[in-house]
């Protein structure tokens, strides 16, 4: 079964079924910024250490395998279904759904196509910077206006070294803060109430924050709070937010945190001309 090809002339190699027998990874970033990626969009990020410097979640050895990841869920708001701009976390039925990742050198573009919506997700970390920036893009190509919700979703560490945030979880998720900054931030605290006193207490400082933001449209709503977002009893194939079509503005804290953005864009149809 073949799976992909390398693309010399590119210099990428391309994946274009979307079912691997396992998660086929990229690096983004450099020794500063990590970030790794996988064909579906799982992976995680951290900042110097990947043990102790770790900010986005991913679960090793999970079933589903992959997840959570960087997640764009999109979803009709006439017929309500919904979909994912990677096959997963939603797993649309193959022969409906096409899908195409291409790792680059330091980024990732996954390609989908679902009920006559095309997207782009494009991943990568700018050069000296110690941020990673997501980038989707939306084609209706079907024959009448439609109107896409759109919502993000990552899941944030409760502490940046990871052990702690395996196994210490009674203590670890009453030390998570998310919400809403007055510009449209959200902003994930971690120790929210210590601050160092000194130059020696600077080297063992637990005070972390993480920012997420949406350019390029209107903020509809936002969720940090990852049980707020699934909803109980729920998974990343079937979060309730997404299948209600709006977030409930939740802030984290005593939960699970999440980044999840929410938008509305309404597409007109592309309109092609042949000249012959």
């Amino acid at each position: 079964m073949q799976y992909g090809y390398f693309d010399d002339n590119a210099k990428e190699y391309v994946i274009t079924r979307p079912d691997t027998p396992q998660s086929w990874s990229n690096y983004l970033g450099s020794t500063e910024y990590g970030a790794i990626i996988t064909n579906n969009a799982g992976g995680y990020g951290f900042y110097k250490s990947g043990a102790r410097g770790r900010f986005l979640r991913l679960f090793f050895n999970s079933i589903p395998m992959d997840q959570p990841g960087r997640y764009f869920y999109l979803r009709d708001r006439e017929s309500g279904d919904y979909w994912s701009a990677s096959w997963q976390p939603v797993g649309k039925p193959l022969d409906q759904y096409q899908s195409t990742c291409r790792h680059g050198t330091a980024y990732s573009v996954i390609e989908s196509r679902y009920a006559g919506i095309a997207t782009e997700a494009t991943y990568f970390v700018p050069l000296g910077q110690t941020f990673e920036y997501w980038r989707l893009k939306v084609t209706n190509e079907s024959d009448r206006p439609r109107d896409i919700d759109v919502f993000t979703y990552c899941e944030f560490t409760n502490q940046w070294m990871t052990f702690q945030d395996t196994v210490n979880l009674q203590y670890s998720l009453f030390i998570v803060r998310g919400s809403l900054t007055d510009d449209n931030l959200l902003r994930i605290a971690i120790e929210d109430n210590l601050t160092p006193r000194d130059e020696e207490a600077l080297l063992h400082y637990r005070h972390h924050q993480t920012w997420m933001t949406l350019i390029g449209a209107p903020l509809e709503g936002y969720d940090t709070s990852r049980e707020a977002f699934l909803g109980p009893y729920r998974s990343y194939h079937n979060p309730l937010a997404v299948e209600k079509g709006h977030c409930s503005n939740s802030n984290a804290y005593g939960d699970n945190s999440c980044g999840t953005l929410n938008t509305m864009l309404t597409l007109q149809p592309v309109v092609f001309i042949s000249i012959s």
